[in-house]
């Protein structure tokens, strides 16, 4: 068998000559992409973004605790440590809701909270908990689409649960979508409509 010298080989550097351009571009992709994929990590963990609160907050004594993408604040005492605020999570509820008119994210929040516990009745739960009703512990997720956050009222908001040592948190989400006709009588500046996402954790 005589051995074939690959460098003289007309059909192998036919073929060579041929795939080249796809290697060297499949091998960009690849660097490209893990490129990508370490910078994008960087910057989830290092973005901190400032915290935006309404003064109608500040009244409140409202304490930032945490650095990350999700701001926490307190409406109830005692003031919060990193640990998480409900130790026993019992159960977790969602809900969304929308400002059609009048860009109001606090309308939109109440609604999304209304939506999340409204449709549930859990008789026992005083007795689950230990303290009763006056031992519950509530953390409320907010999703609210960046650009309305800094005239959200949490104090508004508070006022949609009767009972519970209540933590709110607030991230960017939730849904900034055309309610197609900007009616200046209901207080529209634009034709946004806002929506908010909730999730209620429940426990002790």
């Amino acid at each position: 068998i005589t051995p074939i010298n690959w460098t003289t080989n007309k059909m192998f550097q036919f073929h060579a000559a041929q795939r080249a351009p796809a290697v060297v571009t499949w091998l960009l992709l690849c660097v490209s992409a893990f490129l990508l994929a370490t910078v994008d990590g960087f910057a989830i963990v290092d973005d901190v973004p400032s915290t935006s609160v309404s003064s109608s907050l500040s009244a409140l004594s409202i304490v930032p605790t945490c650095t990350s993408r999700t701001t926490t604040f307190l409406l109830a005492s005692p003031l919060l440590s990193e640990e998480a605020h409900v130790e026993k999570l019992l159960f977790v509820e969602c809900g969304f809701g929308a400002d059609a008119h009048g860009q109001n994210p606090t309308k939109a929040a109440v609604r999304a909270c209304r939506n999340a516990i409204e449709f549930n009745q859990l008789p026992a739960l005083g007795d689950l908990i230990p303290g009763g009703r006056e031992g519950m512990k509530l953390d409320v997720l907010l999703a609210v689409p960046s650009k309305y956050q800094d005239v959200l009222e949490l104090d508004k908001v508070r006022e949609v649960f009767p009972y519970g040592n209540i933590r709110f948190q607030i991230q960017d989400g939730g849904m900034v979508a055309t309610n197609g006709k900007v009616i200046a009588e209901m207080g529209d500046k634009n034709e946004d409509m806002v929506v908010v996402c909730c999730a209620v954790s429940v426990g002790y």
